[in-house]
């Protein structure tokens, strides 16, 4: 049986020798081995602690690699989802977080060769495209390459900085090999990585870091190796206090032996007085356990015995100090923490540590007992031993109480306010968020704890229809959502740094129609009254001049109706249309008669075609109003094009009609509205789709002529009598061409398509040859500042 003890003492024989006078040259040759065992001492943990960093180096290289890795295969399963036709690109790209943009890889190869498209499809076919892999490319992005079986390459290009740790000098993160690029310490961009192996770490040097640690590791199918590097100093704090140690213990045993050479005299002193030096220190330990309410424990493993001390007795109610088994240790504790407890134990060894919090059920009432300890290293005892201290925590657990009960109502009352609500730490990473605002802006099962803000706003992008921040006030805007709900959106920083995000609905209600409809009723009668009023000429002109102004009011009182009440409509036709495609699917199970599931599918396809028509009416009944307004910026011509073929291309498909796309290389950026653009040509190919038979084609092509961007759309179609072309482009005018073909619709497609060009400061032009085909193009100004840099 092993053996407990609280401290040591120690006596000496009182008898006394005859001090002997070492030689001189043995003590030196002592100090001499004693610096010699420092010094190998030293140099052994010093390759330990270097050992130890190229160790945590190569965790972090090997950590961040399957970071890489994992956003790799994210986005290559998004890529081939993508190619199976189940979503398009836009939509692949903004589900990803680190990817700004998807686009086949031929493609991105004829975009202007300053872009980032460009830059990364040249870097991509240098290091080899025709295979999946992965890239840097300058000169600060990321690039995946992706080939199906069969199909045509892809390429998915993303910031490197939203794939790598950020707020961190002490690294820095270099991809070697071609096109290499490093983020972090600028100065550690210099070490030579590439003589690096990607399996051993080790210590290189550079101009401004004599000495920095290396790790490499390779991402699956990249053609570069990540190496993370860190600054390592030649002495550090930890080596200074090794020296000041190793320093110390060679003065010790020198001034000993000093001691020892002069005279053995005052060794009963010493002793004596190391002893009353003992008995105070274990007297101050007494009074500082007591004072933190804690008191010691020792246990021997393989006797599975336990030494508690006086205080730790009382705390479990013994009053006493004693040696228990495990089996009456653990009956002190609470029914629901022995388990716990005795696996503690036992793992002690193993584990080299013991913490553990647990109830005791003691005669003067529970308590919150926390042990803490560790394994001990004892030369003299071999056996096993743990110790350590056992605290009474029982107000702290109190504490922690009522702190998670303040959180919790805290939790409840944000959950309860139905408008959207979100925490950001000082870092701008979301800390917590409503269920309010993951429905509003439908990220119900994309947020995570730790997002970047910006992350999280390119996440919800697509549940926004429009926004517009407060003139009046900073970090606020007025929000429209997809789903015709109006948010004032507020963002607030808080005293740490942080930030809060507190949304309020603020939609308005639709303007009673009476209005409109008693103006309409006195300008009739006021008309009829002018017709059999002829003798009155002078009157009625006065009089003309005022109900036209008031015809005028009303036109734009019309105008707002029309545009109020389609917001209004929208609402219920989302509801309508998305449960009747949740029906027509049978999401939620079959519906049992096929009938129900053809009704479902009626109910959608009416439900689509009116809210198209709603949004074209509340569009033109904006722009009649002149509230329209366009958003323009520097983009590439091919895109929103590319986007809208993209879109309506498997209705082409369904019509058994053959949809081409041919773009002039080298065309210019153009100052345009990205949305106005991809509704123009949504507009133009839906005209050509309804009026071309199937096995018909529809060419949509963009041409440079001049100082204007021609994108045109010609189909195979019916073609338009010569007669009927200056009315087509007039709101709500249509042409039949024969009495079996379908032309539903509000007849405002090419209307709202001429505005928008004139709107840009171009212009629409229609071509037509009845029974052979219709050309229908608009022309988009080129910018003054692009035609400067062309």
């Amino acid at each position: 049986m092993g053996s407990f003890a609280l401290g040591q003492s120690s006596s000496d024989k009182t008898d006394h020798t005859e001090t002997r006078r070492l030689p001189l040259g043995w003590l030196i040759a002592l100090a001499i081995v004693q610096a010699i065992a420092l010094s190998l001492k030293g140099w052994e943990e010093r390759q330990s602690a270097d050992l130890a960093a190229l160790a945590l180096l190569q965790r972090t290289a090997d950590a961040v690699n399957e970071r890489i890795e994992g956003q790799i295969d994210a986005t290559i399963a998004v890529l081939d989802m993508t190619t199976n036709g189940s979503r398009n690109l836009d939509s692949a790209a903004a589900s990803l977080p680190g990817i700004d943009q998807i686009t086949p890889l031929q493609r991105a190869s004829r975009a202007p060769a300053d872009s980032r498209l460009r830059l990364a499809a040249d870097e991509a076919l240098r290091v080899g495209g025709n295979e999946t892999l992965f890239f840097t490319s300058p000169p600060e992005d990321v690039g995946i390459v992706y080939k199906p079986e069969g199909g045509q390459t892809y390429l998915a290009v993303g910031r490197l900085a939203d794939w790598l740790p950020q707020g961190t000098t002490d690294y820095a993160f270099v991809f070697s090999g071609p096109g290499g690029f490093a983020s972090g310490n600028r100065e550690l961009r210099r070490l030579p990585v590439s003589e690096v192996s990607t399996t051993r770490p080790r210590f290189l040097q550079s101009e401004g870091f004599p000495r920095a640690g290396v790790a490499c590791t390779k991402p699956e199918f990249a053609k570069q190796s990540l190496c993370v590097a860190s600054p390592q100093p030649l002495i550090g704090h930890i080596d200074m206090m090794r020296l000041i140690i190793y320093f110390m213990l060679f003065l010790a045993p020198a001034l000993a032996i000093y001691g020892l050479y002069n005279s053995l005299s005052g060794k009963t002193r010493r002793i004596r007085s190391a002893l009353k030096t003992e008995r105070e220190a274990s007297h101050v330990f007494d009074l500082v356990m007591e004072g933190a309410d804690a008191g010691y424990w020792e246990t021997q493993i393989d006797e599975r015995q336990i030494l508690v001390s006086e205080r730790f007795g009382k705390l479990l109610g013994i009053g006493e100090s004693l040696i228990l088994s495990w089996d009456e240790f653990v009956e002190t504790v609470f029914d629901d923490d022995k388990e716990a407890v005795r696996t503690a134990l036992e793992r002690c060894r193993a584990v080299g540590r013991i913490s553990i919090a647990f109830r005791t059920k003691s005669d003067t009432g529970s308590r919150w007992i926390e042990l803490t300890g560790k394994l001990v290293d004892d030369p003299d005892q071999p056996a096993a031993r743990c110790a350590g201290i056992a605290a009474d925590v029982t107000k702290r657990k109190a504490l922690d109480e009522k702190l998670h009960a303040a959180e919790r109502r805290l939790r409840n009352a944000l959950e309860g306010y139905d408008g959207p609500f979100a925490i950001w730490d000082d870092r701008k990473r979301l800390l917590y968020w409503n269920s309010a605002y993951a429905l509003a802006f439908n990220l119900s099962s994309e947020l995570r704890v730790g997002m970047g803000y910006d992350t999280v706003t390119l996440a919800r992008a697509p549940s926004i229809r429009q926004e517009r921040p407060s003139t009046e006030e900073s970090n606020t805007a007025l929000i429209q959502l997809s789903t015709g709900r109006w948010i004032n959106l507020v963002e607030r920083p808080t005293h740490d740094g942080g930030l809060i995000t507190v949304g309020v609905d603020v939609t308005e209600t639709t303007r009673s129609a009476n209005q409109i409809d008693r103006q309409s009723k006195r300008l009739k009668q006021t008309l009829a009254d002018l017709e059999r009023s002829e003798t009155h000429a002078a009157e009625l002109a006065k009089m003309h001049a005022e109900e036209k102004d008031k015809a005028e009011r009303a036109a734009h009182s019309k105008s707002v109706f029309l545009a109020n009440m389609s917001h209004e409509l929208r609402t219920p036709l989302n509801a309508i249309n998305g449960f009747s495609e949740i029906l027509a699917k049978e999401l939620y199970g079959p519906l049992g008669d096929e009938r129900y599931k053809g009704y479902a599918s009626d109910i959608l396809t009416s439900g689509e075609h009116l809210l198209d028509m709603i949004n074209d009416i509340l569009d033109m009944a904006k722009i009649e109003a002149g509230k329209m307004d366009i958003h323009r910026q520097m983009i590439d011509p091919i895109d929103p094009v590319d986007a809208a073929i993209r879109m309506i291309g498997r209705k082409a498909e369904d019509e058994d009609i053959r949809l081409m796309f041919d773009a002039e290389d080298g065309l210019p950026q153009i100052s345009a509205d990205h949305r106005a653009i991809r509704q123009m040509t949504l507009n133009l190919i839906s005209n050509a789709i309804k009026f071309t038979d199937s096995g018909g084609r529809i060419a949509v092509t963009i041409r440079k002529r001049g100082e204007f961007i021609r994108f045109a759309v010609t189909d195979t179609g019916v073609g338009i009598p010569e007669k009927d072309l200056p009315r087509l482009a007039n709101p709500f005018e249509q042409v039949a061409t024969t009495s079996s073909r379908n032309t539903d619709g509000t007849g405002l497609g090419l209307s709202l398509t001429k505005s928008f060009a004139e709107m840009h400061g171009g212009k629409l032009s229609i071509a037509s040859e009845e029974g052979r085909g219709t050309t229908v193009a608009f022309f988009l100004p080129i910018s003054e500042t692009t035609r400067a840099v062309a």
